[in-house]
């Protein structure tokens, strides 16, 4: 398994009975060091459910003993009884555990483990059921193979722990990276700045952190949207101007000062028709004289 073992309960199929053929539970792969924690394909397992037919039933004083066979092969599946129990499942039976009996067709869960080198089911009283549906069986295997397919074979997704613990991007951080870059040129293509790999993500950072799940086409509007607040921002700062509107070519009149911040209007700022998304409204920008 790849995810460390400190991650190993943000895997749901942890906490789940795997539903599995018989030939997939003898062929799970033992965790070491870790009793009672088996891998299948990438995830932990630790309880799994089986369906099959009685092959032998052997009843000890302190264990019943059953043999199911579900075509694919036939496992050993063990209870042991509760001392409280082995004075009275004689006479009174033992509660909430079903006798089944030789043909009958059972669902079984219980926890894998080994025995003399071959893997058993350990189950618990009340862990049983027989199948009265005929169509029962041929359901369960359906189901596996569907989730075999969609489900187990595919890694599980774990949060990105590094990123989630970073602070959210401000719009003060994306202004003062558009001030550096701008620093560096005498004159750009207001689409080359729009087009920049870093100015443009931290700008759709900014417009998630505001509108999480925002669908795409939102997202790089928005995000353009902000980019232009930052130049009319840096316009209003003196520290850019155009030199041709028709071509969108920009001026730097003088060099940008990365020491000053100026706070930008955009958190109180609502769109009407798209809900938790970032306005740009220029009637509310605020002019800073130099």
């Amino acid at each position: 398994m790849n995810a460390p073992k400190i991650l190993w309960g943000m895997d749901p199929l942890l906490h789940v009975p795997l539903q599995l053929m018989i030939f997939q539970v003898k062929t799970l792969t033992s965790v070491p060091e870790h009793d009672g924690i088996y891998c299948h394909h990438s995830h932990p397992v630790r309880n799994v459910e089986i369906m099959g037919v009685v092959q032998m039933v052997h009843r000890a004083s302190k264990r019943i003993l059953y043999n199911l066979d579900d075509g694919t092969g036939a496992i050993q599946c063990i209870m042991w009884i509760p001392d409280q129990y082995l004075a009275m499942q004689i006479t009174s039976g033992i509660p909430g555990h079903q006798e089944h009996k030789l043909g009958e067709v059972i669902r079984l869960i219980g926890q894998p483990t080994e025995f003399k080198g071959c893997i058993q089911i350990t189950f618990q009283p009340g862990d049983t059921a027989t199948c009265e549906d005929p169509n029962e069986e041929t359901v369960f295997r359906l189901r596996v193979l569907n989730q075999e397919r969609f489900v187990y074979s595919k890694p599980v997704v774990l949060p990105d722990i590094e990123k989630k613990s970073r602070p959210p991007v401000s719009t003060i951080t994306l202004l003062d990276r558009i001030r550096a870059w701008v620093s560096s040129r005498d004159e750009f293509d207001y689409l080359e700045l729009e087009d920049d790999k870093v100015n443009n993500e931290l700008a759709r950072e900014i417009v998630r952190g505001a509108a999480p799940g925002i669908h795409p086409a939102l997202e790089t509007a928005q995000a353009a949207k902000l980019i232009s607040k930052c130049v009319q921002q840096l316009m209003s700062e003196r520290i850019v101007e155009f030199k041709s509107m028709s071509q969108m070519i920009l001026r730097v009149v003088k060099a940008p000062s990365l020491s000053t911040t100026i706070p930008m209007l955009l958190d109180s700022a609502r769109d009407e028709w798209t809900p938790n998304l970032i306005v740009l409204d220029d009637s509310e920008e605020e002019t800073i004289e130099s």
